[in-house]
């Protein structure tokens, strides 16, 4: 009975193991990452699981890339409701298109040395 064998296939066996543990816990990092985003942009973090399905995680990474996200409906929405559209009234892009005028005259109130 060889002894050296049977240590050589125990440090593999190891080695084996650590590369699928340090594998398993970078997927897992990776996948919450990702599950992150979605629910920053409105969808639920379900959609992540679409990705496993071969033919149809390319068709929903178009649709998320191109389609408007239910946050940026949302913060639209909020803005016609305060009414100043996407330039926010007085700001540049909306109406007037000018920056308030601060105490020292430079936009924002100015800045030291302005």
């Amino acid at each position: 009975m060889n002894y050296n064998n049977h240590s050589a296939m125990g440090i593999a066996a190891g080695g084996v193991i650590a590369i699928v543990v340090i594998s398993l816990v970078i997927f897992i990092a990776y996948l919450w990452a990702y599950v992150n985003i979605i629910r920053r942009t409105g969808y639920s973090g379900w959609w992540v699981l679409i990705g496993l399905v071969p033919i149809a995680n390319i068709v929903m990474f178009f649709v998320f890339a191109f389609k408007e996200w239910p946050i940026q409906r949302e913060l639209r929405a909020l803005r016609a409701q305060a009414g100043g559209g996407y330039g926010g009234g007085q700001y540049p892009g909306g109406p007037g298109g000018q920056y308030p005028q601060g105490p020292q005259g430079g936009p924002y109130g100015g800045y030291p040395g302005q």
